[in-house]
Formats: structure tokens, sequence, C-alpha cells
């Protein structure tokens, strides 16, 4: 984000159509609603778990609602995050938060796949194990993939809590596990959460295991769409979803009140 002029109107009609599912796949501890906009509350870590989804705004004075926001979130010991994407509401949000001092902070996009495509370039790949959220090796993979063991824990947290359905995979090699992720359905899409692959098994093919093996989960459930997010640096992680069918609908990022790095 914080380009200057209106999102392309591919990327906001995306925006409006996804994020309504991504805000459902992934659900924080806690949420309040204030003036449309959806506060989300867990540990700290996970921005999308943690930061204000700004899909509906109900009018008034933006200023006093951006105040109103940073104080529940200072009352609960976590800093104030706003997850923008082209579909944040006001359109002028954005600058707002710059004239407040935020910071834009991990760039992202969210990339979208049609199932049939993926499904034709991982024809190939073998299917990952059916695994489970509480499988201690699907679990040390996601804790040791994250930014933190505080990180990994809250997304472990926010997948129990996930009450929609989803599949969880582990691809096992030599009685190690190299590789995991998530799908999770949302009426006619599948999203792809907590792709993981151990640091010592990486471009092996494993990655590619995990997706096609969510690709014929959708497929068995007649979902026609995918989507996923992933930060815009992580070179390896954006060519190996492009291989796989993947394409960039559009970009967000968090803006953040007192960021440090």
């Amino acid at each position: 984000m914080t380009e200057t002029g209106p999102p392309p109107a591919d990327a906001l009609a995306l925006a409006r159509e996804i994020e309504p599912h991504a805000v459902a796949a992934w659900p924080a501890r806690q949420t309040a609603v204030l003036g449309g906009w959806l506060l989300r509350f867990t540990d700290g870590s996970s921005h999308r778990g943690n930061s204000v989804a700004p899909l509906n705004f109900l009018g008034g004075d933006l200023g006093t609602q951006i105040e109103q926001t940073e104080r529940a979130y200072r009352a609960r010991d976590l800093r104030p995050m706003f997850h923008i994407t082209p579909a944040a509401r006001p359109t002028d949000l954005e600058q707002a938060l710059l004239a407040r001092g935020y910071q834009a902070v991990s760039p992202s996009q969210v990339c979208v796949a049609r199932t049939a495509e993926v499904l034709s370039r991982l024809a190939g790949a073998p299917s990952a194990f059916e695994s489970a959220i509480t499988d201690r090796r699907f679990r040390d993979l996601v804790v040791g993939g994250s930014r933190s063991a505080l990180d990994g824990r809250e997304r472990l947290d926010i997948l129990g809590r996930i009450a929609l359905p989803l599949l969880c995979t582990l691809v096992v090699e030599d009685d190690t596990p190299v590789a995991c992720g998530v799908g999770v359905k949302t009426r006619d899409w599948i999203s792809l959460y907590v792709m993981r692959s151990h640091p010592d098994h990486r471009r092996r093919g494993f990655a590619k295991r995990v997706i096609a093996t969510i690709a014929r989960w959708a497929e068995a459930e007649g979902v026609a769409n995918l989507f996923l997010q992933v930060e815009a640096g992580n070179a390896p992680a954006r060519a190996l979803y492009a291989a796989a069918g993947f394409v960039p609908a559009y970009p967000y990022c968090s803006f953040v009140a007192n960021y440090q790095r």
C-alpha cells in the first residue's frame, strides 16, 4: 500500500470479496466491533490476529474512532495495528494513519489460483499425509518456522479455534517431518495457512506436495478458487506459489503505531 491514487478496479473487487473470508478463517481470541470495524485481539504476535479489519465504516469522525480504537488496544497491552488492503474503509484511512505517525510494515500480497490450474501444474506431486493440529510433529514445524516461539504458539492457538472445515497436512520423509500446511474452507474459497518447510529439506518438492494435497481437497469439496498470503520480500515462497499457479491479487500491509524494529 501507500501508493497514491485509488487501487486498480480488479484489486479492489478481489479484496472486497476475499477479505471477509480471510477474517473468518483466522479467528482472533477476542473481537469487538467499533463503528463497523472489527477489532481483533490475541497475544500480539500475528498481525492478522491482533489488528483492525476495517472492512466497513459507519461514518462519524474518523480521528475520534481511531483514538477509541487505540485505547481498546492499549487497554489490552497491545500495539494499535490496522490491516490495510484496497478494501479498507473509509478510503482516507491510510492517509489518516500516516498523519498520526503510523508506519507501514510487513508489505505482503494476497495471491489467488484456480484449483484446476494448481492441480494441472502439480499433477505429479504425491499427496501429503492428513494430520491434526494436535500432532506434535506438525506443531514443531509451525513453531520452528515462525518468527518466534511465541508467534508460533499464537498461530497454533488460532488454528485450534477454527470452526470451519479444514485440512491439516504433513509431509514426512525418512521419519522426519519436513513440510506442513493447513487449508481452510469458507464457502467458495479455500485458503492456505502456516506453510512450513524444514530448513534442511527445502527445494525438494515437499511444499508442492502440501499445496497439491490441499488443492485435491478443494476439488473434492467443489471449491474452484484458492488464496494465500505471502510476504512481498519472501522471494523463494513467491516463486513456489507462482510455479503452483498462484498470481498476485492485491497488496496489503500492517499500519502500526509506535513501531520499533
